[in-house]
């Protein structure tokens, strides 16, 4: 039976369920899927060694693919050219003659400085049911918001600083209204990005200067600390895993470090986490990835592959166009095309990763029409091919190489599923070792019934239909068990 994307995430939750009613031995044995751990369970130490220990969660390994939100005071200005990475304005203007800073001299003056433009963030037409809403027609099972990026401006009321939405700006908890409509619907995890570093902070040993004159300034909202990490960055890490409990936590900006390099100690806020998660009544998988400089249960792959399989779970993150944030001066033509993206969702999967793709929505909370577009037209072929995505793991090898069309395969429970990038025409040959017996049946996700198929010359030969799902990818599923 086909699975659409909403019947899995609803029968993830009931095996949740099932897994925590069952005896505890159970629940035990099962922990490292639908669950990160059970109150038995010694809670985890601020050590590798036990961090080490931690299983990545069943459903984030099932999830494959998650919408990345990079949002902030550099949307508002939204870039300096088409090929410029707006969340990185403050510090390319930081440095005399890039475009950046000729860019802010020639449109805002030499006295007008980054945090001056912050009462314009006003997201005055953020909808974050609307944003919801838009993820799960994209098919996306989780979201990571950007809750402070390098910038130091959080999205969130923030006790160690006033420099936040909800001091300044919008005047408005915005990572709090979206893990709100996310939990209210209950069909896309909940995360959260942070970013370890920033570019300037006074107790990092960086002050913010006016970039023309050199003269220091203060930062908006900034209240001193004497240690960066201890008194700023580990307590705003606890107040966003207690405050918000995301099922993911994405950290960033780790080479932003204080003066004299320290170690981050994020073994302390790590530990916490997974005991936060482990040790409720209803414990819960929770999932980090690489960017602590400490353990980790996913490698990052930042805008770009792994090109081979791998059996360490692992993320690509990928932008739309070139920038992270909303970027004004970037044509539509610069965007990567639908086909390419959900290719690319196709070829991550293989290989035993997921897709995290990244919006930057605007300063007043609307999302690009063009990504928008791009999500839907992704969700429309998971809707049809979401059974060969979700939930599904890699086979003996990811793809075939030096074939004329573009093969992916994945293994499903009972089916093995073939993915061709493109239309294929006439006959689908593939080679002979794939699982296939002389009981299997082959059907085309999208269309009803079995296809005929032959085994000859070392190859199975699939009959493809004249008319085709897609001409983007195509989904070759065969059954094993009749």
């Amino acid at each position: 039976m086909a699975v659409d994307r909403r019947h899995f995430m609803t029968t993830a939750a009931a095996l949740g369920g099932a897994v925590l009613l069952a005896p505890p031995g159970t629940a035990q044995a099962l922990a490292q899927g639908a669950v990160s751990g059970t109150p038995g369970i010694p809670d985890y130490q601020p050590t590798k060694a036990s961090l080490d220990t931690h299983p990545v969660p069943r459903w984030y390994k099932d999830a494959k693919f998650g919408i990345f939100v990079h949002w902030g005071i550099y949307s508002v200005i939204a870039g300096a050219t088409p090929r410029s990475a707006s969340e990185w304005y403050l510090w390319y203007q930081s440095t005399k003659d890039t475009a950046e800073w000729k860019y802010h001299r020639d449109t805002y003056g030499e006295d007008v400085t980054y945090d001056d433009l912050i009462p314009q963030f006003k997201a005055e037409k953020y909808d974050p049911d609307a944003w919801v809403k838009l993820f799960e027609q994209a098919g996306a099972e989780y979201f990571a918001l950007t809750s402070k990026h390098h910038d130091g401006f959080a999205l969130y009321p923030s006790q160690v600083t006033d420099r936040h939405s909800v001091a300044y700006g919008p005047k408005r908890d915005l990572v709090g209204e979206l893990m709100t409509a996310a939990r209210k619907r209950g069909t896309v995890r909940p995360g959260l990005y942070y970013s370890l570093g920033e570019y300037f902070n006074p107790a990092i040993g960086r002050p913010m200067r006016n970039f023309y004159t050199d003269k220091e300034i203060p930062m908006t909202g900034y209240k001193p600390v004497n240690d960066y990490i201890g008194d700023y960055e580990l307590k705003q890490l606890y107040e966003i895993i207690d405050r918000y409990d995301p099922e993911l936590l994405w950290a960033d900006g780790q080479w932003f470090r204080p003066t004299g390099e320290p170690p981050w100690r994020s073994e302390e806020p790590m530990a916490h986490y997974y005991n936060q998660a482990k040790n409720r009544k209803y414990p819960k998988g929770v999932v980090i990835n690489d960017r602590f400089d400490t353990h980790f249960d996913f490698a990052t792959y930042e805008q770009r592959t792994n090109p081979t399989m791998d059996p360490q779970k692992w993320e690509c993150c990928m932008t739309m166009g070139y920038s992270w944030g909303y970027n004004k001066h970037e044509p539509d033509e610069d965007y990567k095309t639908s086909e390419f993206l959900i290719q690319l969702l196709a070829d991550v999967v293989s290989k035993n990763g997921n897709l995290l793709l990244n919006i930057g929505p605007r300063p007043d909370g609307t999302i690009p029409e063009i990504m928008q577009e791009r999500l839907r037209d992704i969700g429309a072929w998971l809707k049809v091919n979401g059974p060969a995505i979700y939930g599904s793991t890699p086979w003996v090898r990811a793809e075939e190489e030096g074939s004329s069309l573009g093969i992916r395969y994945t293994v499903s429970p009972g089916k093995f599923n073939i993915i061709v990038l493109g239309a294929p025409r006439g006959t689908l040959s593939v080679p002979g070792d794939i699982p296939i017996s002389a009981t299997s049946r082959i059907r085309l996700l999208g269309k009803s019934g079995s296809l005929r198929w032959t085994r000859g010359d070392g190859k199975i030969n699939i009959t493809v239909p004249s008319s085709l799902p897609s001409d983007i990818a195509n989904v070759f599923t065969v059954d094993w068990a009749r």
